[in-house]
């Protein structure tokens, strides 16, 4: 699935976003997170410092969400996860992130393949409006 130019542009912008997993039950866990890219048309990284109970939910359900929003424009994206902690995408992330962040700790690489790009922007036209 090929995100639009326009919500990587936004992605670039915003600084914190949410993440969501669920439980092999589908029981929801949301969390923030800081350190995250978009690495091609159809692939982010998410950076593991602090996941505990986000963790255990990527190793039952890949299953994944990201939201983000600046103003009153923001997008959801869908996506099915792989959990690294060794390896080249393991390498290439943490590279990135410690020219960005030289002290950051990294536990893991969320490896997001995207399947749903959707619009969270609250106006009746645009609200859950699936962009990609």
């Amino acid at each position: 699935m090929k995100i639009p130019n326009s919500v990587k542009q936004l992605f670039d912008e915003v600084p914190v976003m949410a993440f969501s997993t669920a439980d092999k039950s589908g029981v929801p866990n949301v969390v923030a997170i800081a350190s995250q890219k978009v690495v091609n048309e159809d692939t982010i990284w998410v950076i593991d410092t602090f996941f505990k109970k986000t963790l255990q939910n990527l190793f039952e359900n890949n299953k994944v969400a990201i939201a983000f929003w600046k103003g009153k424009e923001g997008y959801q994206i869908k996506g099915l996860a792989r959990y690294h902690t060794q390896g080249n995408v393991f390498e290439k992330a943490k590279e990135w992130i410690l020219k960005l962040k030289p002290h950051k700790i990294v536990k893991g690489v969320v490896e997001v393949k995207v399947t749903e790009v959707y619009s969270i922007t609250p106006t009746y036209e645009e609200a859950g409006k699936r962009v990609a």
